[in-house]
């Protein structure tokens, strides 16, 4: 039968967590098109701008070489109309003929070809031999500076027109992106309510599923209270006949030694029971405030018997930690014990706690100069239950690590290790300060 505190339970809410997460891909593309509406808009609106800035220059250029050309055909006419040589009224014509034939292409606005006609056919009159000219030069010449009014004019009332349509063109642009916009605008806020009332519903189902993991951890403790009591409870009645055994009298050797182990083996279970009672519950520690030179001392004192021989050192510089005396206690004879298990063999065991302030944290340092880790056991070291090869060889079940990190990270700290084999182990542990 599956244990109370894994089986699986209703949430308070009929959704399911991943209906909800799936039901935001509509979201994800409706932005997604939003996204691509504002970069086509702003993409448009480039090309327009430019088309209408090409456009502008255009006709700015176009007007100017009008006028200069016009200009410059109505000089080579008062030049052509004032003389008689034949040389210089050839060198006239050509000159008027190539201005005639840049002028041709731009000759396209509503009167303006006829206009241009008409004073192509004046200035063929001028070009001609003079001998031949039905009227005078000055005549001629007076019609062709009238003609040439009259296209300056034209090309006057087309500059004015196409700037009035390049302002229309920019009116409509502005309103297009109004409209554009608007539409956006529109979009982006039914999406972002639609968002929120996704997230919305997301954030009731998280706070439920914390409740109901609350509950279960609730419900996880009161089990591993029960468990270590019904745990605990057989094994008092066997310590006890065993230590009646080993006072009886006459007791054979063999029997008192068998009896030994009996004993040693109900104490180290106790010790594996209280170590998995204080891993359960180290997710939770109670609250509070301490200061880590009062609890340092008491922990150094509490731990007297198994400090004999030991080379202990000191650095206290830090106040108070949010953190309750029994949990930094706790944390304390871990560290200091882990030192003493693993201490080395060839040189007397030395122990540096110390502590300091760092910032909003308070750091808490236990180094040794034990037996040390590998890299590969250094790696797990707060694993729960692992043992690396030189920890197999003494005492113990791997849960002493594991129980600091896991209170130092409930409190919100840290731990880090650091470790030489065969030389020397540091646990820092960083703690807030009160």
């Amino acid at each position: 039968m599956t244990p109370i505190w894994f089986r699986r339970r209703d949430f308070v809410s009929n959704e399911n967590p991943r209906t909800v997460l799936l039901s935001t891909w509509p979201v994800l593309v409706a932005l997604g098109l939003v996204t691509l509406l504002i970069i086509g808009m702003l993409a448009l609106d480039v090309f327009f701008s430019q088309q209408e800035a090409r456009r502008t220059a255009d006709i700015v250029e176009n007007s100017q070489r009008s006028i200069t050309l016009l200009n410059n055909i109505r000089d080579h006419a008062k030049r052509l109309a004032a003389t008689s040589g034949e040389h210089e009224i050839d060198q006239l014509a050509r000159a008027i003929d190539e201005d005639a034939r840049d002028y041709e292409p731009l000759a396209t606005y509503q009167g303006e070809r006829e206009e241009w006609m008409h004073l192509q056919g004046l200035i063929r009159e001028l070009s001609g031999n003079p001998r031949n000219r039905q009227r005078a030069a000055s005549v001629v010449e007076a019609e062709i500076d009238n003609s040439i009014d009259r296209l300056l004019s034209i090309n006057s009332l087309e500059g004015s027109n196409n700037v009035a349509l390049i302002r229309a063109a920019h009116r409509q642009a502005v309103w297009s992106d109004a409209v554009v916009g608007g539409i956006v605008i529109g979009i982006t806020m039914a999406i972002s309510l639609w968002l929120l009332r996704v997230l919305g519903r997301q954030r009731r189902l998280i706070v439920e599923r914390v409740q109901l993991l609350d509950e279960k951890n609730q419900e996880l403790e009161a089990f591993a209270g029960r468990a270590a009591h019904d745990l605990r409870s057989p094994m008092n009645p066997i310590r006890g006949y065993a230590d009646l055994i080993l006072e009886s009298p006459g007791l054979p050797e063999g029997v008192a030694t068998m009896v030994q182990r009996i004993r040693q083996a109900v104490d180290r279970m106790a010790r594996v029971v209280d170590d998995m009672l204080a891993l359960s519950i180290s997710g939770r520690p109670p609250a509070g405030q301490s200061s880590t030179a009062v609890v340092v001392a008491k922990t150094i004192e509490e731990m007297g018997a198994d400090l004999h021989e030991v080379d202990l050192v000191t650095k206290l510089g830090a106040g108070r930690v949010a953190c309750a005396e029994s949990v930094l206690g706790q944390i304390l004879r871990n560290l200091i014990g882990n030192a003493i298990k693993f201490r080395a063999r060839s040189r007397p065991l030395r122990i540096t706690i110390e502590t300091r302030d760092a910032g909003p944290m308070v750091e808490l340092a236990v180094e040794d100069n034990g037996v040390g880790m590998d890299p590969e056991s250094a790696k797990h070291a707060f694993e729960p239950f692992y043992r690396g090869p030189i920890d197999r060889e003494l005492p113990g079940h791997g849960l002493g690590l594991a129980i600091v990190d896991r209170t130092t990270r409930s409190l919100g700290g840290t731990c880090e290790l650091s470790s030489v084999s065969d030389h020397s182990t540091r646990i820092v542990v960083r703690l807030p300060r009160a």
